[in-house]
């Protein structure tokens, strides 16, 4: 079990597991609650439920990457805003499959910013994520 633990392509499989009833609770919590009470209470429960996991492994090296751990606070935090926000109009089997739109953004950042590599296979993988968000969000228009 340790060694599946610090595989991290297990945690991706947890990590898809919690994000995907996060959309559906999240659609439910914005309908009953509206979306700024629903955002609100859900950061808030949040925070409470993860910090104590992580308090024991907590390092504190100096400041040089709090900015950056604020920044990525931030942007998740504004991010799952935005989110609860269209789940409050859009149907969560549309909404949630459209905000997967970060990975582009997030893959061609790591490229400029971060020097990853852009492979063929990840420029043909933007392009059929972009074919099928732009299928999503024709849905019901035609």
């Amino acid at each position: 079990m340790n060694a599946l633990w610090q595989d991290w392509r297990f945690s991706v499989l947890l990590c898809c597991i919690f994000w995907g009833f996060w959309g559906v609770f999240g659609r439910v919590a914005a309908l009953r609650l509206g979306w700024p009470t629903a955002a609100l209470i859900g950061w808030a429960v949040g925070v409470l439920a993860v910090g104590p996991l992580l308090l024991p492994h907590l390092r504190w090296p100096g400041l040089a990457g709090a900015g950056w751990a604020a920044a990525y606070g931030a942007c998740g935090a504004l991010g799952s805003v935005f989110f609860v926000r269209a789940l409050q109009s859009g149907p969560a089997s549309l909404v949630a499959p459209m905000a997967e739109g970060y990975l582009i953004i997030t893959v061609l950042a790591a490229v400029f910013f971060l020097g990853e590599e852009f492979t063929l296979r990840r420029a043909l993988g933007l392009l059929l994520m972009l074919g099928g968000a732009a299928l999503l969000a024709s849905e019901g228009k035609a």
